[in-house]
């Protein structure tokens, strides 16, 4: 059977595939609103720039932890699959070099007990789960190094940028709120943007990805006044994304937001066919004033539920409780100082929460620990316990921070409402609350360990 055409279904044919082609590449371009797979439109930007920067939209929480692990699967994958020549990647985290070498004894050798005791009381469980997903990565890219036919291979390197951590260079606890802001206004961006940079400068090869906390990717002159310290005429100055674009130019510093949008926000928005997608999405087309889009270069724009961080101060172990007493004595010959006095506020109130106790200096919650055994579950349980957390909840019903501290405990995302949950409901909410906060416990107690 022979199949003819005519010039018109010809004509028809050239047509289809010309609007297909425009299709395709207008897909490709800037101009499109947004991508529905932002982390594998992120690492195909690492072909032509040099610096993807990450926002840590909220410390300690899961989700963006997760985001950044998702987005460097991707990366492996990609090279993997061929479709990105990118071999060569830094992470650069939040961090000073001792912080970083920490991280990587863990990551190569899987042994964790000293690398949580440098943490603890501080950070959460969800930051040490994020620690173990950065090992999982590597043990990936070790094994597919391994592999003959797989060449060039990958480079992945941990870097942390910052000038030190307050408990191995601690000069930073003494200074006042004052003292501690003007260096965080005039300084802080700066020399980690220098360090940074001297690090790449040697390594031309490598491609970086920062995760740093949102505020440090404007790219703008602005207002740096966190600790509300200082008068505005004293503020002003540029965080660490300026620093590397000025280096490295406008272009090769990609800086993005990420953001965790409600899905109305999405159904009443021009990004309503994607609202079951993450996306990416310039800032140009960002259509809410209040992510203040003219600070940064893009956005993912995020569908998970948002939850909460916990606490490693909120896990009932005896080593939290020993940990806690250690820092407080270390950080207490910089009192008052103002980081000083709200790493040692943390400390003591992590003592305050796992037994009851309520002293007020150092040396009495030094005596009760020697004396006393401690059996974190038994305490959990106890009425006592109970009855400490309505006090807390009833006798301060405005208290935003008391409302945060119990959802980090274990209580679900309700307790943060502005009106106060029925003393008639309590008993049955505590009831389904305990469970979780004892499970949560139970991870910890993996992470942290205890003592007999």
């Amino acid at each position: 059977m022979t199949v003819t055409y005519s010039h018109h279904s010809n004509s028809i044919a050239i047509l289809f595939v010309i609007i297909l082609l425009a299709s395709s590449i207008n897909c490709g371009t800037n101009k499109q609103k947004y991508y529905t797979h932002p982390n594998s439109y992120i690492i195909d930007q690492l072909a032509h720039k040099k610096i993807i920067m990450l926002g840590d939209f909220r410390y300690g929480y899961p989700l963006p932890y997760k985001s950044l692990i998702a987005l460097l699967n991707k990366w492996v994958d990609k090279v993997k699959s061929g479709e990105s020549k990118s071999y060569d990647i830094i992470l650069v985290l939040e961090a000073d070099t001792q912080e970083v070498r920490k991280l990587n004894e863990f990551i190569s050798t899987g042994k964790w007990e000293l690398f949580i005791d440098y943490w603890l009381p501080y950070n959460t469980m969800e930051w040490l789960e994020f620690c173990a997903d950065l090992r999982s990565l590597k043990l990936q890219i070790d094994s597919l190094n391994e592999n003959q036919d797989f060449k060039p291979g990958i480079s992945f390197i941990l870097y942390g940028g910052e000038a030190g951590n307050i408990f191995d260079n601690p000069q930073f606890l003494h200074l006042s709120k004052e003292e501690g802001s003007k260096y965080f206004v005039n300084e802080r961006d700066s020399i980690t943007a220098k360090n940074i940079i001297e690090y790449l400068k040697k390594n031309k090869n490598e491609k970086a990805i920062i995760f740093y906390g949102n505020s440090h990717l404007k790219k703008n002159y602005v207002n740096k006044n966190i600790a509300k310290a200082l008068p505005d005429s004293e503020s002003y100055g540029y965080y660490l994304a300026h620093y590397l674009k000025e280096e490295f130019g406008e272009d090769s510093v990609l800086t993005i937001n990420q953001w965790h949008v409600s899905d109305q926000m999405i159904k009443n928005s021009q990004f309503a066919a994607a609202e079951a997608s993450n996306i990416f999405v310039y800032s140009r087309d960002v259509p809410w004033s209040n992510l203040h889009p003219e600070n940064f270069d893009g956005y993912i724009l995020m569908h998970e539920r948002f939850s909460p961080g916990h606490k490693l101060s909120y896990i009932f172990s005896k080593n939290i409780i020993n940990a806690d007493i250690e820092r407080m004595q270390l950080i207490a010959k910089y009192l008052p100082g103002y980081l000083a006095e709200g790493y040692y506020g943390k400390a003591e109130e992590s003592l305050k929460l796992l037994t009851g106790q309520n002293f007020n200096n150092l040396n009495d919650w030094k005596i009760w620990n020697n004396k006393n055994n401690f059996d974190g579950f038994s305490r959990l349980d106890s009425k006592e316990f109970e009855n400490d957390i309505i006090n807390d909840y009833y006798g301060n019903p405005t208290d935003a921070k008391l409302k945060l501290k119990l959802l980090e405990l274990g209580f679900g995302t309700g307790i943060m409402r502005p009106d106060l949950i029925p003393r008639a409901k309590w008993e049955g909410i505590w009831k389904a609350v305990l469970p979780q906060i004892k499970y949560l416990n139970s991870v910890g107690l993996v992470w942290a360990g205890t003592q007999e």
